[in-house]
């Protein structure tokens, strides 16, 4: 025995060794230092985004099981399978992560690619986890698109013992709720092949979503098999895509006269601005419709009138569509136009009364900052309340960001002019909050800066403008920050950070160096920018406007002949020069216009001509009469948007 040992010694201690590594592998991996795991994470990021997939995909499977990036790392483990085209491992590492980390974030997702994955290989148990999503607390995308997945493995089923009508309610839900979604053509095409002989009502769902995909011959032959009372909408919408205006306008006619109640409200509305955008004349055209109209909606076609009305008949059709539908979809904005135009006709009593109406009937109203503005005008200008201040200063109060809390504050104070030279100071864009805990998934992401996975994190709305902002995507920065402000009821304090997403100051110092050797404000600049690019200065427009300021070639051309510039039109696309073509430009609009901004700000948006003729016939006693009565609702939103922005860029970074 002893010479046995003897003889084994190193085969024994060659497998103690390996047994000891072995478990000290396991350990680490059990129990990461949190440092190694960030370390390993990165690295595997760096991998990731260099392409190099199976390295990631390593480095990825390093991470330890108890660390709270480890359902984030298989995440990335089956991204990386899928680039390198390995099916099963990115089955594995799915279905590790919703077995192993069943709460993550990530668990559904995981789970629903899974099911994804393996729908050919093993339709049951994708059936199974589908219906587990659909069971779950998942989001309603998730259910509604399983709910389709689980309908399609029934339909090709043999054996199935659904009834028809259960297998089809997961195809009718899907294109009901997602018409234009990622699977609605998939949805469409197997929902036809499933049943050849479905119902007017399912021809009419099925036709639509072969419209929206843009399959207009397909979609014609699929709605031709519907009945017109279901059909009338979306086949007149799709004879307009095939030029067939004869009969999209007969078949206008015939629905909103016969069968208004069943169409879907965005496809009657749809159809209706295509009949009256493609007749000679929109007002008579609305008139005609409304006559003929019967039952639901009947009041789009009426405000639809009322906004292509004669400026003689508009105000009046505004009151009569309030009158007739007090309740409906436009009554709020059928009683601002009546109160304001018996204010322009000098019936205050009246444009009091209805101010007073709307106050009390819309308190949630995303336009009660503009009522409240004209009712405090009514106390300042009409009735010569000694207190009219109070109800400037409300406005403010309650909606400090607005257009017309910038408007309520300069007629408070006094201020003459429309802007008031005032010096930003630059402050970085930062994280919109505290940071998260210490040690939480999101912090650690920070950390490592895997931003697309914090997206998947979070619902927030600031914090998707924050990790757009670090992936340089200024647009979309922007937008989903404005978005995310404009759910807040209450506004926060204008030092917090989360202001700085909404109106960002890039591109700050070609601003401030331009502007101030125009003339120009250079807050007034920002805004201009903000509103015509959000910042992206490659932008290109339909029409062919250029850059950060958005300028048309043959007049950014003119000006800077002008002044002495000869350009080829891509250096419309560099910052620098635009910025400074779109301060010369904007400067010499506003000289044009008596140093008038708000004036010059229509001007950029209308045309100088246009708003030179508005001066001459319109009638007004101030700023706030004039711009309520700009003709084109683009050009009087555009004044809006970019005097708000204004406004709200003196406000967050004044010095």
């Amino acid at each position: 025995m002893l010479d046995f040992l003897r003889e084994n010694k190193k085969v024994i201690i060659a497998v103690s060794l390996g047994l000891c590594l072995c478990a000290g592998v396991a350990f680490e991996r059990l129990y990461q230092p949190s440092a190694k795991t960030l370390k390993i994470y990165s690295q595997g990021l760096e991998n990731y985004n260099s392409k190099d997939y199976s390295n990631a995909y390593y480095l990825f499977s390093r991470v330890g099981y108890f660390s709270k990036l480890k359902p984030v790392a298989l995440y990335r483990q089956a991204l990386c399978a899928h680039a390198l085209g390995d099916e099963a491992s990115e089955v594995d590492a799915y279905t590790s992560l919703f077995k192993h980390f069943p709460t993550s974030q990530l668990s559904t997702e995981a789970k629903y690619k899974t099911a994804q994955l393996i729908i050919d290989l093993n339709p049951q148990k994708a059936k199974r986890y589908f219906n587990e999503i659909i069971l779950s607390g998942a989001d309603e995308d998730y259910k509604v698109a399983s709910e389709y997945y689980k309908s399609k493995i029934e339909s090709e089923n043999p054996k199935t013992r659904l009834k028809k009508s259960d297998i089809e309610k997961g195809f009718r839900n899907y294109l009901t709720k997602y018409p234009n979604g990622r699977l609605a053509l998939q949805v469409a095409k197997n929902w036809e092949i499933y049943n050849p002989a479905m119902s007017s009502s399912d021809y009419t769902l099925v036709g639509k979503a072969l419209m929206l995909s843009g399959m207009y011959k397909d979609a014609e032959k699929v709605l031709n098999r519907a009945d017109t009372k279901d059909n009338w909408a979306v086949a007149g919408l799709n004879s307009f895509k095939l030029g067939n205006k004869v009969k999209a306008n007969s078949l206008t006619i015939i629905g909103v006269s016969k069968y208004a109640k069943n169409a879907e409200k965005e496809d009657y509305q749809a159809i209706v601005d295509e009949y009256v955008n493609h007749s000679d004349n929109a007002y008579d055209s609305a008139s005609e419709l409304l006559k003929i109209a019967q039952g639901e909606n009947k009041d789009y076609i009426w405000n639809l009138k009322c906004k292509n009305a004669p400026k003689t008949d508009k105000y009046a059709c505004y009151e009569e569509l309030y009158a007739s539908y007090p309740n409906g979809d436009y009554a709020q904005n059928a009683m601002i136009k009546t109160m304001i135009g018996r204010l322009l006709s000098k019936n205050y009593a009246g444009a009091k009364i209805v101010a007073d109406d709307f106050i009390i009937k819309y308190p949630d109203s995303e336009n009660l900052d503009m009522v409240m503005f004209w009712r405090a005008k009514i106390e300042q200008k009409y009735t010569h309340n000694p207190n009219y201040e109070i109800f400037y200063r409300n406005v403010i109060n309650n909606f400090p960001d607005s257009y017309f809390a910038y408007r309520a504050f300069w007629i408070v104070q006094g201020i003459n002019s429309s802007v008031m030279n005032t010096k930003l100071e630059y402050k970085k864009i930062e994280y919109p909050y505290k940071y998260p805990q210490k040690g939480s998934v999101l912090y650690n992401l920070i950390l490592v800066n895997d931003y697309d996975m914090i997206n998947k994190y979070t619902k927030d709305g600031f914090i998707k403008s924050w990790v757009q902002y670090k992936k340089n995507n200024y647009v979309s920065s922007s937008y989903t920050a404005q978005k995310a402000m404009d759910k807040l009821k209450n506004k926060p304090p204008k030092d917090d950070p989360r202001w700085r997403l909404v109106y960002p100051l890039h591109y700050f110092k070609q601003v401030e160096n331009n502007a101030g050797h125009f003339k120009n404000d250079a807050a007034l600049i920002m805004a201009i920018i903000k509103e015509e690019s959000h910042f992206n200065p490659y932008a290109q427009s339909g029409v062919g406007a250029i850059g950060l300021m958005q300028l048309m070639p043959e007049t950014a051309h003119e000006v800077g002949e002008r002044n002495g510039y000869q350009f080829n039109t891509t250096d419309l696309f560099n910052p620098e020069f635009n910025v400074k073509l779109g301060n010369i430009y904007y400067s010499q609009l506003r000289n044009a216009l008596d140093n008038k901004d708000i004036s010059a700000v229509a001007s950029y948006n209308g045309g100088i001509g246009s708003v030179q003729r508005w001066k001459e016939n319109l009638e007004y006693t101030d700023t706030d009469e004039f711009v309520e009565q700009i003709p084109y609702d683009e050009t009087k939103n555009y004044v809006y948007k970019v005097m708000k922005s204004y406004w709200n860029y003196t406000r967050v970074y004044q010095k």
